[in-house]
């Protein structure tokens, strides 16, 4: 009976010696390959659903009436779970329109759809466009609707006008501004400033 516990125990031994020996091969090879992958995404967002970073992109498109559309980023990662949807970072972007008039827009963070152009630019939004300077956290681009929309802390300026709101849309076909709050009882906050030095 002795002899049987004894072997017994030595089968134990010998079990759990190749159960270790199986787990410590997987969790050095583990360790060995993160580097890797680590290098290979180093300047992307910590989140498991982005992969295959592109850097330094641009997209160039054109609407039905001949206005361009060029949008460039520092760095950009294709949707694992929609290939058409790019997140961009460290992004500046042009509309064009054919009378050679030119809205400039940058934020620090866009997602970009490569099929229909619509664009959602957020963090740290600047749209410029003649002498009028908007800032604010969030700008869609709807191409579809021919029209740029900007909400979330409207800051507007311009010459002499300096203007508080929580909407502002633009026409990209009229280039009319309507600016306005979400809540009726709220009115829009705006100064003017009649001392402009030319």
């Amino acid at each position: 009976m002795n002899k049987k516990i004894i072997i017994q125990l030595i089968l134990f031994f010998i079990i759990v010696l190749f159960i270790s020996l199986f787990f410590f091969k997987y969790l050095v090879k583990t360790k060995i390959e993160k580097p890797e992958i680590s290098k290979i995404n180093d300047s992307s967002i910590s989140n498991k659903d982005f992969s295959n970073i592109i850097e330094n992109i641009e997209y160039k498109s054109n609407d039905n009436i001949g206005n361009e559309y060029i949008i460039k980023a520092e760095y950009g990662e294709i949707l694992d779970k929609d290939s058409n949807v790019i997140l961009m970072k460290d992004v500046n972007a042009e509309i064009n329109f054919h009378n050679n008039e030119k809205i400039t827009i940058s934020s620090s963070q866009a997602i970009y759809n490569t099929i229909n152009y619509d664009t959602n630019f957020k963090e740290n939004v600047f749209v410029k466009y003649a002498q009028h300077n908007v800032k604010s956290d969030n700008l869609d681009v709807l191409f579809k609707d021919h029209k740029i929309k900007l909400y979330n802390k409207i800051d507007y300026n311009n010459l002499n006008t300096n203007i508080l709101a929580d909407v502002m849309e633009i026409d990209l076909l009229t280039k009319d501004l309507k600016i306005y709050m979400n809540e009726n009882d709220k009115k829009i906050n705006a100064t003017y400033n009649n001392n402009v030095n030319n």
